[in-house]
Order: C-alpha cells, then sequence, then structure tokens
C-alpha cells in the first residue's frame, strides 16, 4: 500500500508539472495582437442594390501573427439613415485566436430617393361620393418596394359630408428610417353624379424644378353620363411655378350640354 501511494503522488506530481509547463507555455506564446481594419476612404459611393463584396471596397485586414486576413471580413451591420441617403456600415474581422476588431464608415446610395407616392384617381369629389383615400393613394419606395401599407393619413380640417376645400396630410416611413410627407388637396363639391367625368394619366405627378410639362398631356378623356366624348372641351387652369419647389393642384374643367361641370385634380410636386 505504501508503494501504491508513492506512485499514487509521483503520478499526480508528474502530471502537475506536465499542466504547468503547458499552461506557461500558452501564456508565454499566446497571441495578444489585435487585427487590425483598414479603410481607403471615409466615405464610400454605391448603389441601393450594392452587395456585401461592393460594400467592402478598399477595405483591407491585417494581422501581426496571422498576416493578411482580408478575405476574413464582413460586413455586420448597416445603419438607418444618419443623413439623406447616407448610413454607416460596420465591419467586423476574427483572427485564429478569435480576438475581433471592428471599424466603421459612412456609405452614401448615389441612386437613392426617399419614398413617392401616387395617386390613382382624382381626389376631387361628389357629396354624395364614398370617400376612401387609403384605396387611391399608395406609396413605392426604392428600397423596401411598395410600402403603401405603411400610410399614415390625417387632416386637420376635413368634415365628413360637408361640402369644401380641405387637405390631407399622408406619410410613409421606409425600413431606413427615411420619412415622405405630402399635403394633398381633397374637394367635396355639392354635384351631381351625372356629371361628366373626367380621367386623367396620372393624378400626382413628380416634376425636377425649371422642368415644365404640358398639363394638357395628362388627360385621357371627358365623357358625360351618356358617353359622349367631351375630351376637347377641358379646360384647365393652374399656377404652378416651374422654377419654385412646391406642390401644386391642377384643375381640369368640362361642361356637358345640360349645364353639368365635371371637375378633376392632379397634383404636380415641383423639385422633391
Amino acid at each position: 500500500m505504501k508503494i501504491l501511494r508513492i506512485g499514487v503522488v509521483i503520478l499526480f506530481v508528474i502530471i502537475s508539472v506536465i499542466f504547468g509547463w503547458m499552461y506557461i507555455d500558452e501564456k508565454i506564446n499566446a497571441d495578444k495582437t489585435i487585427p487590425v481594419i483598414e479603410i481607403e476612404s471615409d466615405v464610400l459611393e454605391v448603389s441601393i442594390n450594392a452587395d456585401n463584396e461592393e460594400l467592402l471596397q478598399g477595405v483591407t485586414a491585417y494581422d501581426e501573427k496571422d498576416k493578411d486576413i482580408t478575405h476574413k471580413i464582413i460586413v455586420e451591420s448597416v445603419s438607418n439613415f444618419i443623413d439623406d441617403g447616407v448610413c454607416k456600415v460596420t465591419y467586423a474581422v476574427c483572427d485564429n485566436d478569435n480576438h475581433v476588431a471592428k471599424k466603421t464608415r459612412k456609405i452614401k446610395y448615389k441612386d437613392y430617393i426617399s419614398p413617392r407616392f401616387s395617386v390613382s384617381e382624382s381626389t376631387c369629389y361628389s357629396i354624395y361620393e364614398k370617400i376612401n383615400l387609403l384605396s387611391v393613394i399608395s406609396a413605392e419606395d426604392c428600397i423596401d418596394g411598395d410600402i403603401s401599407k405603411q400610410i399614415i393619413l390625417t387632416s386637420e380640417n376635413y368634415t365628413k359630408s360637408v361640402a369644401g376645400v380641405f387637405s390631407v396630410n399622408a406619410t410613409v416611413t421606409n425600413k431606413k428610417g427615411d420619412v415622405s410627407t405630402i399635403v394633398l388637396p381633397l374637394i367635396i363639391e355639392d354635384r351631381s353624379l351625372s356629371a361628366p367625368v373626367i380621367e386623367l394619366e396620372s393624378y400626382l405627378i413628380y416634376v425636377e424644378k425649371g422642368e415644365e410639362v404640358n398639363l394638357e398631356d395628362y388627360i385621357v378623356k371627358a365623357t358625360d353620363d351618356k358617353e359622349n366624348d367631351l375630351t376637347d372641351e377641358v379646360r384647365v387652369e393652374s399656377k404652378i411655378n416651374f422654377d419654385k419647389e412646391g406642390t401644386y393642384t391642377v384643375h381640369y374643367y368640362v361642361t356637358d350640354e345640360e349645364g353639368l361641370k365635371g371637375h378633376s385634380i392632379m397634383s404636380v410636386v415641383v423639385g422633391n
């Protein structure tokens, strides 16, 4: 028994020495270096459709032990907008000893356009018509696509079943936090449901500042309740200043043989 106990003690000592030596060796030879990420430019301009490979342009990584580890860099995250069309992208890299380094830079989407609205019918109604603006107003985003379900409509002056000129605020936000808002006219008139109908190609258009358009080109047709063509008799009224940013309303009028007046409107956004 005494010999056995001595053997166990000796074995314990040997194991302790081995583990002690391994621990000391690991500490002495441990990699204490942290990878370094280098970025060529502070701001990278890319398309909204840029993939991770494009976002990694001009980004390299080096580790003192592992040397060049550029191939191990990943795009960890892309932030919401911090400015118009500008986000922050965060890069991360890990060396063979699981040391992690991170670095950020700005990316600018050179072809980004804020969400835009469209209107599928005139927002000029007879007092006898049912009004559902959410069914005629939609929104499209160059990143998210159709975001119509996220539209919020508010009005400070609209009174149901009352004739008058009102305004409706439409607001929508994309996943990057960009908010678009437009004020649309809502006109309620005490006119017959038999009044002529004026159909337009679009009821909301966007034009660049300084760019003039022919407003008559947007007339598709005008007919009375007997389907008689009144297109050539449509009158256009507008006070648009194409050199000044803003949202303007264009009025289209026509009168049939019985004196009933048709009225349609189109909104024009200049410079946004």
